[in-house]
């Protein structure tokens, strides 16, 4: 009598599928191009959805074996770079390495310099198909960005790339997918309409939503007699979720944290997470996110792009979650992993608020400004504003200052965007005041519209030379103020920044900023 097969054979949650796996559209064309000699392939597309087990599948219906036609290397594998380099070496200098073809998964993930010459390298293997019957190939396999950068780097690499973009799977695949295993396994899931909504088009999901069901009606392995199963839907969700919060709950709230976390100010990073959680796709630009988030809330959201990155992956602080999300500033995210993507869009808000113990109003509140600290200054003392505005950002403070926001400002009538931004669009100004202050221009206009808002408590002043220490129009000199000319004293001779320097100025104006946005909070 055959052995029985396991469920964990059948709806299978980690390596190649047996019975249960559909070929994708691509499949013909990818095996073609890997028995193509001289032809290296690139298979791009979020987690998931087969771009890794199409290759394998191949190698299986080839009989190519592992460490014999093939060596696999993933890019997060802590020797990547060295095995990388020695296949390349090899194969550069004219040689054939022990096995002749390279499948480098996460191809993303290595450091750019890494990167850069494979283009150059694969090109100069191709040509060998000149010199040799089956020259060395390599297979990259990737989130959606790859592509982009492999071919900047080599234009003319295209006519010897195989490129593939894998995308979701149909309700048509996914269904095949159940069919398979029904039948395997001898069962018939009572609602397929369920697992293949929430399976989101991703093969791997629905294998796991599958093996869950199975698992939850004590179906683990074939049945002598077919076994109807049915299922709260709620009930299922809800006990996927229990799991994945202890798994991804950290790795939603480290992101909505930002780089440096505080309880006042604004919180950007938290918009872009349910910005992200608001959007079903793997890949979402940030152009969408944008979109997803109101419009006073865009400023900030536009301001920590750049940063997004570094709260992705910070070595520095041992924080790693390209293995579940990846970042690329001109394309956006890409959910790395199908099971993040279903914690994102089943996670409840307040949950994620009660985790960081914060409240939701007073978030709300809080967000009420575009920014937290705006400045006002002359041109002259431009070195100064520069260096707080550095501290500022380094901790993660929304600042809107001119040179940062010159895309922004580019072609605006300046009066009316200026009237807005000193208005209402920051929690606090620092105004910094010397004698070239008081004389300039657009430096009064900026005062008027600060001085007239209807607001209080929202003007710091920062004194640079004796002229300033006795006040100016509008700004009394009984306001408590920031004394900073000793450091601008400093700054104007030296022309450059000492460490003292920038100590005295994180001391005296940076930290008491910080201080005054989470006491705001803190009173809200």
């Amino acid at each position: 009598m055959p052995e029985k097969r396991k469920l964990g054979e059948v709806f299978k949650t980690v390596g190649l599928p047996q019975y249960t796996y559909v070929k994708p559209r691509h499949f013909g064309e990818v095996r073609a191009d890997i028995e193509q000699p001289g032809k290296h392939l690139l298979i791009e597309g979020p987690s998931g959805i087969g771009k890794t087990c199409v290759v394998f599948k191949v190698f299986e219906e080839l009989g190519y074996a592992k460490d014999q036609q093939f060596k696999y290397v993933s890019a997060r594998d802590a020797d990547a770079i060295t095995k990388l380099e020695e296949f390349f070496n090899v194969a550069s200098d004219g040689g054939l390495p022990p096995q002749p073809i390279l499948v480098v998964d996460d191809f993303h993930l290595l450091p750019s310099s890494a990167r850069s010459n494979v283009g150059t390298v694969l090109k100069r293997l191709s040509d060998r198909v000149f010199e040799t019957a089956s020259p060395p190939k390599v297979i990259l396999i990737g989130i959606p960005t790859t592509g982009m950068t492999l071919l900047a780097d080599a234009y003319d690499l295209g006519p010897r790339l195989g490129s593939y973009r894998f995308v979701g799977a149909s309700d048509q695949e996914i269904n095949k997918l159940l069919d398979e295993g029904e039948a395997a396994l001898g069962v018939l899931f009572e609602d397929r309409d369920f697992i293949t909504s929430e399976s989101s088009q991703n093969f791997w999901l629905a294998q796991f939503i599958a093996n869950k069901i199975c698992a939850t009606q004590d179906i683990h392995e074939q049945q002598d007699d077919v076994k109807i199963l049915t299922f709260d839907l709620l009930a299922i969700r809800q006990r996927l979720m229990d799991e994945l919060s202890n798994r991804y709950l950290t790795t939603a709230l480290t992101f909505a944290k930002g780089k440096k976390w505080r309880p006042g100010g604004n919180k950007p990073y938290l918009d872009v997470l349910f910005a992200l959680a608001k959007n079903p796709d793997l890949v979402v630009t940030y152009d969408r996110i944008l979109n997803l988030v109101p419009e006073r809330r865009r400023p900030g959201v536009k301001a920590v792009r750049p940063r997004i990155a570094e709260v992705i992956h910070d070595a520095s602080h041992n924080i790693d979650l390209r293995k579940q999300i990846a970042f690329d500033p001109d394309s956006g995210f890409t959910v790395e992993d199908p099971l993040f993507r279903y914690f994102l869009t089943h996670m409840k808000e307040d949950d994620i608020y009660r985790s960081l113990g914060v409240e939701r109003d007073n978030v709300e509140r809080a967000r009420a400004f575009a920014f937290d600290v705006g400045f006002s200054f002359a041109g002259e003392t431009r070195a100064l504003v520069e260096l707080v505005n550095a501290e500022l950002k380094s901790e993660d403070v929304l600042t809107f200052y001119d040179f940062d926001q010159q895309a922004f400002l580019l072609a605006q009538d300046l009066e009316q965007v200026l009237r807005k931004v000193y208005s209402e669009s920051c929690a606090y100004y620092l105004v910094f005041m010397d004698e070239n202050y008081l004389t300039k221009v657009w430096a009064k206009y900026e005062r008027d519209i600060m001085t007239h808002s209807g607001r209080t408590g929202h003007i710091v002043p920062v004194v640079l030379d004796d002229t300033a220490a006795n006040g100016i129009v509008g700004i009394s000199s009984s306001i408590g103020r920031i004394d900073l000319r000793e450091p601008w004293a400093e700054l104007k001779v030296s022309g450059s920044a000492s460490a003292s320097l920038l100590h005295t100025v994180r001391n005296r104006c940076v930290l008491p900023i910080l201080a005054k946005i989470d006491d705001q909070f803190a009173q809200l």
